[in-house]
C-alpha cells in the first residue's frame, strides 16, 4: 500500500480541507459517532492524498487513526475493555504479520512496511473496539453505512455516464474510467473496480436487514439496497458480482439457518465429489465459470495452481517473490519480482506464511461461531437483532467470496477491520451488552425493543 502511495503524494487544497473537518470532527463527537470521521474517509478520499514524514507514509485515513488513538487515551475511552478470543486472534495475526513478514526477505525497508500494515490493522480494529461498545452502537453504524453508500453510488453511475471519475480530484484516481471488454469499470474513490464493487456489495445484506426494523428505517433499506446494487454493478467486476450473489445465498440461509452444519457438509461432500470427476484441480472451477461469464477466472485458477504447487516456498514466514510463478511475461510492471496476486488468502500466506495465513482463517472461523451463537439464541435477542446479525455474518461471507479475486490493498480494510472489531463486540456475553450501563446511556433502539415487522 505504501509503495501505491508514492504515485501521488502531494496533498491539494480539497484534500487538505477534508482532513482538517474530518480531524476536527474525530475530536469533538461523542463516542457513539466518533467513528464517522474513519468511515467517510474509507468511503470518499483516495489513498493518493498523502503526507511524506522522514520517508514514512501517512495517508489520511492513518493520520485520522492516530488521532483516534490519541482521542481515545486522553478520554480515557479503552476502559473496562474485555478480551475476546477474537481479540487474542487478531493480535498475533497482527504479530506475525510483522514478524513472519520481515523474516521473509529482513531489511529494514521491510520491516517498516510490515510495521505499516500492522498500524493499519491494529489502530482501525483498536478504535472500533473502544467505540462500538454494545449492539445499539453496532446498528447506529450499519445504518450509516447505508445513508453513505448512497453517495458513492451516485457518483459511480455519473462516472459510468461520463467516463470521468470525480474523485479524481483528491488524486490517487484516474479521471478517465478504465473500460476493459467494451464496458466501463467504475471504481469512484477505491483504488481497484473489483474493491469498490466488493465495498457495496458486501453491505449490501447490512442494507437488507433494515427493512425488518422499525423506527423509521425502511428509507434507509431502500436507499442502501439500491445504492449498493448500483454500485456492483457500475463496478463492472465479476468478483464484486460474485461476492453479490455470496450475499444473496448467504440471505436465503436465513430460514435454514439452525440446519448450517448440514449444509456445510454438504458444501464439503460436493467438493470432494467434484475433485473426483474432474480431470484438473477443483479449483480451476473459476476458469470454467469464468468461460460463460467473462472476466479472469484462468488466472485465480492458475494462481492456486502455483501457490500449491510452490507451497515448499511460503509456507514458514512467506515470501516475497513469485516472478516465476507468472506465465511469460506476466509479472508486475511496478513490482518485476512478483505476480499479480489477486487471491487475499494466498496475498496472507505470502505475507506471512502458514502462520499468518492460519490465524487468518481462524479468525474469520471464530466469527462465524459468534454469529452461530447469536442467532441460535432466541431466548436472549429479539428477532430483529438476530436478523441484524446474520446480515454482519452474510457480509461476512461475501468478504470470504471476495478474498479470492482480490488481495485487499487500500482503505477497504478499514470495513473488514471493523467487520472483525464488531463480531468481537459480539463475542462477549450477550446479556451484558444489552443490559450494559453504557447501551442504556444511548437513546432506545429498535433493534431491542421494536422487534421485527416481517416474517
Amino acid at each position: 500500500m505504501d509503495e501505491l502511495a508514492q504515485e501521488s503524494s502531494s496533498i491539494t487544497a480539497a484534500g487538505l480541507l477534508f482532513i482538517v473537518c474530518m480531524g476536527v470532527m474525530t475530536f469533538s463527537l461523542k463516542r457513539r459517532y466518533a467513528l464517522m470521521p474513519l468511515l467517510i474517509t474509507t468511503a470518499y478520499m483516495p489513498l493518493g492524498q498523502v503526507f511524506l514524514v522522514f520517508g514514512l507514509h501517512f495517508q489520511f485515513f492513518r493520520i485520522l487513526l492516530l488521532m483516534g488513538v490519541c482521542r481515545v487515551l486522553i478520554r480515557r475511552e479503552a476502559a473496562d475493555f474485555e478480551r475476546t478470543p477474537l481479540d487474542k486472534l487478531f493480535f498475533w495475526w497482527a504479530v506475525a504479520t510483522v514478524v513472519a513478514g520481515t523474516l521473509a526477505s529482513p531489511s529494514v525497508e521491510r520491516f517498516i512496511n510490515r510495521s505499516g500494515e500492522a498500524f493499519n490493522a491494529v489502530g482501525a480494529y483498536f478504535l472500533f473496539r473502544c467505540w462500538i461498545r454494545n449492539v445499539e452502537d453496532m446498528f447506529r453504524v450499519i445504518r450509516l453505512l447505508a445513508m453513505m453508500i448512497v453517495p458513492l453510488a451516485i457518483s459511480m453511475a455519473v462516472e459510468k455516464v461520463t467516463t470521468h471519475n470525480i474523485f479524481s480530484v483528491f488524486g490517487g484516481v484516474p479521471e478517465i474510467t478504465a473500460e476493459r471488454e467494451g464496458k466501463l469499470r467504475c471504481q469512484g474513490a477505491f483504488r481497484h473496480p473489483i474493491l469498490a464493487g466488493t465495498y457495496a456489495a458486501t453491505l449490501f445484506p447490512l442494507c437488507v436487514s433494515l427493512w425488518f426494523i422499525r423506527g423509521g428505517n425502511k428509507l434507509i433499506a431502500i436507499g442502501g439496497v439500491c445504492g449498493a446494487a448500483v454500485a456492483t454493478v457500475a463496478a463492472s467486476s465479476s468478483g464484486a458480482l460474485l461476492a453479490m450473489i455470496g450475499a444473496f445465498i448467504g440471505l436465503g440461509l436465513w430460514p435454514i439457518r439452525c440446519h448450517m452444519s448440514k449444509v456445510r457438509w454438504g458444501f464439503l461432500l460436493t467438493i470432494i465429489a467434484l475433485a473426483m470427476v474432474m480431470k484438473a484441480p477443483v479449483w480451476y472451477l473459476f476458469a470454467r465459470v469464468s468461460e460463460l461469464t467473462g472476466g479472469t477466472g484462468w488466472h485465480r485458477s492458475y494462481l492456486i495452481d502455483q501457490a500449491v504447487g510452490h507451497f515448499n516456498e511460503w509456507w514458514l514466514v512467506g515470501s516475497t517473490y513469485t516472478a516465476h510463478w507468472a506465465p511469460e511475461g506476466q509479472v508486475l510492471v511496478v513490482d518485476p519480482d512478483n505476480m499479480d496476486i489477486t487471491n487475499n488468502y494466498i496475498a496472507e500466506g505470502l505475507g506471512g506464511g502458514m502462520p499468518k495465513l492460519g490465524l487468518f482463517v481462524l479468525m474469520i472461523v471464530q466469527c462465524f461461531k459468534t454469529v452461530g451463537k447469536w442467532t441460535n439464541r432466541e431466548n436472549a435477542s429479539t428477532r430483529s437483532l438476530r436478523l441484524l446479525i446474520w446480515a454482519l455474518g452474510v457480509s461476512l461471507f461475501a468478504h470470504c467470496v471476495s478474498f479470492m479475486s482480490i488481495a485487499y490493498f487500500d482503505q477497504i480494510v478499514v470495513m473488514w477491520y471493523w467487520l472483525l472489531a464488531t463480531m468481537a463486540m459480539l463475542g462477549a456475553e450477550p446479556l451484558r451488552l444489552v443490559h450494559s450501563e453504557s447501551a442504556s446511556q444511548v437513546e432506545p433502539s429498535p433493534v431491542l425493543e421494536a422487534g421485527v415487522e416481517a416474517g
